[in-house]
């Protein structure tokens, strides 16, 4: 081999094991996201036998072929694994090390029995295309709740890997004559072999941490954004969305209803702040089932929560309320024997109605409700 190619072959393997010491130094910050050590371990255990069999002789191959090829296998089942558990999936284990077994054993066979470089080519190329194949059902057609950022790039890379895999073998097949095969690694298909490999890396890779670095965005805003105990909407959080509510459909059509939970002091007193704060984990989960599409829901602070509503008439947002107040009563926290109780301000939005001063309005309510005797909604057009 001229020193020029032995060098290039060298950039491809490198350039693999660079990007998976680089998965992995994001995974030991980011552990949540498993996905990518899993990637990280293909990328490397790729890389190794990849540089290893370019710069082999033949004799050379034939003696390692079993291990080489079992850390080729090995790392491209743990590539295509990693792109599935990204997507909520997996790539069957037992079926997998089903096909590494027997394609292992075939490859003993043609190595150390019967030395038969291309039928050890044509063994390892369509078993590699199998395993990438493994997750495609939950790659291509995941049904996470969740969305993932860049879902649509991740699956046209794999898509593409898995279509090159297949290809490649298919060419090592057909286009390839068999009397070259012994001097294909100096052969120019290995290079650009090789080429194709580096692109289709470093696209997969770059396609990865792009759609890991917007999770953590899309996480870091929804946090921000959330009241850490209820789930809910924070007050910072609530206005921006009523904004964007009242921008979108206008100011009439919409109710705000202020919640306060009667009597919190005496549940936080009495059986502990752990029991006040599952009291208010309970009544938040109410309100978020309560709540539609374009409604929204949010805790204030304390035990003070606000709601913006849908809402044809004040009548309407009334009812609303009324079946909050009921079903809080329902609601069991655990270890204590006090029933949750509830009272409600509600004020309807007119075309020329302020949200602040709504919420004034519905405040003042709300304290109306407490002084007539507590768990009653009282009601206003704003």
């Amino acid at each position: 081999m001229s020193s020029p190619n032995q060098y290039f072959v060298l950039i491809v393997p490198a350039c693999a094991a660079l990007l998976g010491v680089a998965m992995i130094y994001c995974w030991s910050r980011l552990r949540d996201h498993r996905y990518l050590l899993w990637i990280a371990s293909g990328y490397i255990s790729t890389a190794i036998p990849l540089g290893i069999h370019s710069l082999m002789s033949n004799e050379h191959l034939a003696r390692w072929t079993v291990p080489l090829s079992t850390m080729y296998l090995f790392g491209v089942w743990a590539l295509a694994h990693g792109v599935a558990v990204r997507f909520g999936g997996r790539s069957p284990p037992r079926l997998a090390g089903t096909i590494m077994f027997i394609t292992l054993g075939g490859l003993f066979y043609f190595s150390q029995i019967d030395d038969d470089l291309w039928l050890r080519l044509q063994i390892l190329g369509w078993s590699l295309a199998l395993l990438i194949a493994l997750p495609a059902k939950s790659i291509l057609l995941s049904s996470r709740t969740r969305p993932i950022p860049l879902a649509a790039l991740l699956r046209a890379s794999y898509l593409t890997t898995l279509l090159y895999a297949f290809f490649r073998a298919l060419a090592l097949t057909t286009l390839i004559p068999r009397e070259i095969q012994p001097d294909l690694t100096q052969s120019g298909f290995w290079l650009l072999m090789l080429a194709a490999n580096m692109f289709i890396s470093i696209w997969i890779a770059l396609a990865i941490l792009t759609s890991t670095a917007m999770s953590i965005v899309q996480t870091l805003d929804h946090e921000r954004s959330q009241d850490p105990l209820t789930r809910l909407l924070n007050r910072r959080a609530f206005f921006e969305q009523v904004k964007k509510r009242l921008e979108r459909y206008g100011h009439t059509g919409w109710a705000v209803i202020i919640c306060d939970l009667d009597h919190f002091k005496i549940v936080n007193d009495t059986w502990g702040h752990a029991a006040g704060d599952r009291a208010l984990k309970e009544f938040g989960a109410l309100l978020a089932r309560t709540v539609r599409q374009d409604d929204l829901a949010a805790r204030f602070g304390g035990e003070e929560f606000v709601l913006l509503i849908r809402s044809a008439s004040l009548h309407t947002a009334v009812l609303v309320a009324e079946r909050l107040r009921s079903s809080a009563m329902n609601l069991h926290i655990p270890a204590t024997a006090h029933t949750l109780t509830a009272s409600f301000g509600v004020v309807q939005l007119n075309s020329n109605g302020d949200i602040n001063q709504a919420i004034e309005q519905a405040d003042r309510l709300l304290y109306e409700a407490k002084h007539a005797g507590r768990n009653k909604v009282i009601w206003k057009a704003s």
